[in-house]
């Protein structure tokens, strides 16, 4: 009986997200197994949506780690920014979507594609905004180049989002959690069978969170409804149906970071502020609607032939005041301007690919090849920015905010932008023996036209124009199961977003080539991987201001930086234990004299160390059987705030994270502490030094949650 329970067991895990044709009664009988089971596991051995083949990940030419939903659930993670630590050489700049990556600073608009959900481009939040983790199964960061299957892209790296799926076995699970600063969160998870055949399987997720912050006028709501439905034609045919709608409402859109003390020396003083002060208003207010459709259709041609067909549309807008920081502090003053934004964003993405195994000989082939179709831009961009009161930073008196309108002195941006991106690509994975050779070649041709609404519009249109072949070779050498060796060349192209005529334009597009060498293993039968990796990013074509007496607004197209680093990564289960372990070097530098810096300067928000743990034991015997405990945290090194101001270094920071939680049966209660030992830090720095974003002091957050069923 035994035997037979575990094959149960084994074919379950290995169909996940797949109809499993198993008698109802026996279902019920080991649904707590089966979800026990699944939650502590640390270890993940394959990905397919990163990478669009089912290959496991130690066959892989490039970096890949793998965040999965034990993770988030023991983290009790809310958003991408709780979940940085654990990644390795992954760092939250802020608290809005602004992250960094081998060296590499990025936010999350819709046009660089780093931020993907199920290996799909279309970001389904603003770059104001911190992906929520409600409906997400796991997080997978592919670090370096990857434009072969995500065209125009970031050069640190991707994160990708993959979404919960219908089940065929039903579940409710309902969680409930309250935290520091009155942070307030409610979850349901609702899947199952809406036939009897199970081919029609449902999923429904809502999620509301609120809280305030220690930061003055903070206030943040949000909203989450996101349901699916898919059906299975037959064992090769299923169509998926995803849904996904998000509100947030906030006294501002985003924190704009905390005031740094410049002495009369030059050097700076980040303690000398009191942590709660802002030079942003009461009166500033920021309301986002995400709304996004995605329809996938996955058919199998026979054994050795696949077909995935994917349509996705999101629509973004928001409407949002803001006052930011526009001066130096002078006697513990700041100026200051007001942004008043209304801005609708879309983007339709069409994706097709086909997924071909064959044998030559000695050789395997697993052939993959496909096409993108990406229109996006948006319908309005209506954005003012105005000169606003300056205030004392001790005593400060918004009571002339906001500021009228003025013509006379004002920026205005009215206009409209729509973007066509079409790409293709075809990839070989040659296997012979213990020796993987990868070749790919991706061909896109992008083009931008900006055209203004009204005369406020200050650029009067823009249009940008490219075309590049993006190729990608990668080389994985097994001389063991559980031990392999790889090494790759992979590239990134980035057309240019400020591209008119005005500013010295049209610019070439920016570039990133990566060279990286690497090994990954698995050991403890496999419940425990390692990673190792050693990398270089070239990239060129940045742009930097050049002004001339005959054009003030000229720009120029840049030599670039250089990125090179070390990073390995430990992460899965030993015994009773799981555990993560990452240590990441970087040393990203201008190559040349230019109006960023002087060459050899370090890149903002580039840490030159980071090291990161997390372990937690499961007691699994005696009387205090289901009892966790975990400890971590993150190591960051001192960081250039501002390239061009080398002395602006954010100091280095070591922040710990604790855990406890108690599962019994179908309950789950946890308590989680952040920053236990209240290290006044900062994350990162905001194109300036007169601020700084200031990391969470001690705070703390319990939950529960409940499977009804």
């Amino acid at each position: 009986m035994s035997s037979i329970l575990m094959l149960l067991l084994t074919s379950i895990a290995m169909a996940q997200g797949q109809t499993v044709p198993i008698d109802t009664n026996t279902i019920r009988k080991l649904d707590e197994v089966l979800i026990n089971a699944r939650q502590k596991r640390y270890q993940i051995d394959s990905v397919s949506n990163v990478t669009r083949t089912s290959s496991a990940l130690q066959q892989t030419p490039q970096s890949i780690q793998v965040i999965g939903q034990q993770v988030i659930r023991d983290k009790q993670a809310f958003t991408l920014n709780d979940l940085t630590n654990t990644l390795t050489g992954v760092k939250a700049n802020n608290g809005m979507g602004y992250y960094s990556l081998r060296g590499f600073t990025f936010y999350n608009p819709f046009d660089a594609g780093v931020i993907t959900f199920d290996g799909i481009r279309g970001n389904l939040y603003l770059w104001s905004q911190q992906p929520l983790l409600y409906n997400i199964e796991q997080v997978e960061v592919l670090r370096g180049p990857a434009s072969v299957l995500f065209s125009n892209n970031a050069p640190g790296g991707t994160i990708n989002f993959t979404t919960k799926k219908p089940q065929s076995l039903p579940q409710l699970e309902l969680g409930a959690f309250y935290g520091s600063w009155h942070a307030k969160r409610f979850s349901l998870d609702a899947t199952g069978p809406l036939s009897k055949n199970k081919k029609l399987l449902y999923r429904g997720i809502v999620g509301y969170d609120q809280g305030n912050s220690f930061r003055d006028y903070q206030d943040v709501r949000n909203l989450l409804v996101a349901p699916s439905l898919s059906y299975a034609f037959s064992t090769t045919s299923k169509l998926l149906l995803e849904v996904n709608y998000a509100y947030e409402k906030a006294v501002q859109q985003y924190d704009r970071g905390s005031y740094v003390f410049t002495r009369p020396d030059g050097t700076f003083d980040f303690d000398y502020y009191p942590n709660h002060l802002t030079a942003q208003s009461p009166s500033d207010y920021g309301k986002t609607h995400n709304t996004s459709v995605s329809l996938r259709y996955d058919q199998q041609l026979g054994k050795k032939l696949r077909l995935t067909l994917v349509q996705r549309y999101v629509r973004s807008r928001f409407d949002y005041t803001d006052h930011i920081v526009t001066g130096l502090i002078q006697h513990d003053s700041i100026s200051r301007s007001f942004q008043d934004w209304l801005y609708d964003q879309f983007n339709w993405q069409t994706t097709a690919f086909l997924d071909y195994s064959l044998k030559t000989g000695a050789f395997t082939h697993h052939i993959l090849t496909g096409v993108d179709y990406n229109n996006y831009g948006w319908h309005q961009n209506d954005y003012r920015n105005s000169p606003a009161q300056r205030i004392s930073i001790f005593n400060p008196d918004y009571s002339l905010d906001p500021p009228s309108s003025n013509p006379e002195v004002d920026y205005y941006d009215d206009n409209k932008e729509r973007i066509h991106l079409i790409g293709s690509y075809i990839q070989d994975q040659i296997q012979y023996k213990d020796l993987i050779l990868l070749l790919s070649l991706r061909y896109d041709d992008y083009s931008l036209r900006r055209v203004p609404l009204s005369e406020r519009d200050s650029e009067q249109g823009n249009e940008s124009d490219a075309s590049a072949w993006i190729p990608r070779v990668g080389l994985v050498y097994s001389p063991f199961k559980a031990l392999s060796f790889y090494g790759s060349y992979t590239t990134s192209f980035n057309p240019q977003t400020s591209n008119s005529v005005r500013n010295g334009g049209p610019f070439p597009p920016r570039t990133a080539k990566q060279y990286e060498i690497g090994s990954k293993s698995s050991w403890f039968d496999s419940r425990l991987s390692l990673t190792l990796a050693a990398y270089q990013i070239d990239y060129t074509n940045i742009l930097a201001a050049a002004p001339t007496d005959e054009n003030p607004n000229r720009q120029v197209a840049l030599d670039g930086t250089r990125s090179k680093g070390l990073e390995a990564t430990a992460q899965g289960n030993i015994r009773h234990f799981n555990l993560i372990f990452g240590y990441a070097y970087n040393d990203h530098v201008l190559l040349s004299d230019n109006t960023l810096g002087v060459k050899g300067s370090r890149f903002a928000n580039a840490p030159k160390h980071m090291a990161n743990a997390w372990i937690k034991y499961n007691l699994s015997k005696g009387i205090l059987k289901g009892l966790g405990i975990g400890l971590g945290g993150r190591y960051t090194s001192n960081q250039v705030g501002f390239v061009s101001a080398q002395n602006f270094l954010i100091p280095a920071s070591t922040v710990l994270d604790a855990m406890l939680n108690y599962e019994r049966n179908r309950c789950n209660i946890q308590f989680n502490v952040y920053n236990i030992t209240n290290a006044h830090y900062f994350m990162g720095g905001n194109s300036r030094t007169v601020t700084a974003s200031l990391g969470n002091p001690f705070n703390f957050r319990i939950g529960i949650n409940y499977l009804l069923y």
